[in-house]
């Protein structure tokens, strides 16, 4: 089954969302007992205007947002990703699925904290940029993939020659939303860890059916304030009311 249908179609069709939210560097989607985000992919780095709520989509079924999942449109996409969330990252199902969660108040979960001894000596990629990768201990090498990139960078149409030859990646959870994801886990078929990571990544197993090893996701701890967050546009505040989460084939 092709990865976004996997996803889209897991979304019970009985769900409506509750409200949707573009802010200026996330989507916000709530359900029935749940929340979801996704990061907003955006060019420049700039963010977008003031946050707007999506009224067209509040009492529908939340399958139809999450349907947008892969859209051209990066907002309509990431709001999709957003949806598709609202269901999978849940601390009810994570609990019963044995996710290990972290409340907010906990500096745990972190992608490179918990990888760093499986790194030692070892040729790690990551698309996009993280906090913390370069100061991986003992690591061969580090590569880190952009489309915009920075200096030290590879741009993104060096990952066809450089990710097949990597012992590990981490992939931002941004690439579901901008469609690029499908590629470049066929690019690491032969990693011994396939990583992804930020709270666009939908903590689901559904994952391990496509080479991914280890999920380092998100979920809305506290959802009335990851609501007002969302609302008001304040992408710092919104970390102030979210939890970690880390699944592992």
């Amino acid at each position: 089954m092709d990865l976004y249908e996997a996803f889209i179609s897991s979304v019970p069709a009985h769900l409506r969302v509750r409200m949707a939210v573009r802010g200026r560097y996330q989507a916000y989607v709530e359900t029935e007992g749940g929340a979801g985000l996704a990061s907003l992919p955006l060019p420049g780095k700039k963010p977008y205007g003031d946050a707007a709520v999506c009224t067209d989509w509040l009492g529908r079924p939340l399958r139809d947002l999450a349907a947008q999942l892969g859209s051209d449109d990066m907002a309509l996409s990431a709001l999709g990703c957003a949806a598709v969330n609202a269901w999978f990252n849940r601390r009810e199902s994570m609990e019963a699925l044995g996710v290990t969660l972290y409340p907010p108040e906990i500096d745990e979960g972190d992608v490179f904290r918990t990888l760093e001894p499986e790194c030692a000596g070892k040729i790690v990629s990551t698309v996009g940029h993280f906090h913390g990768g370069e100061k991986l201990a003992g690591m061969r090498e580090l590569r880190v993939f952009e489309r915009e990139p920075r200096p030290g960078d590879y741009p993104e149409w060096e990952e066809d020659r450089l990710i097949p030859g990597s012992d590990v990646v981490v992939i931002t959870g941004m690439a579901l939303t901008n469609g690029t994801m499908p590629h470049i886990l066929e690019l690491c078929r032969s990693s011994e860890i396939v990583a992804l990571s930020g709270p666009s990544v939908p903590v689901s197993p559904i994952w391990f059916d496509y080479g991914v090893t280890a999920l380092f996701g998100t979920l809305c701890w506290d959802i009335s304030g990851c609501r007002k967050a969302a609302r008001c546009g304040v992408h710092k505040d919104t970390w102030k009311y979210m939890g970690k989460s880390v699944l592992r084939k």
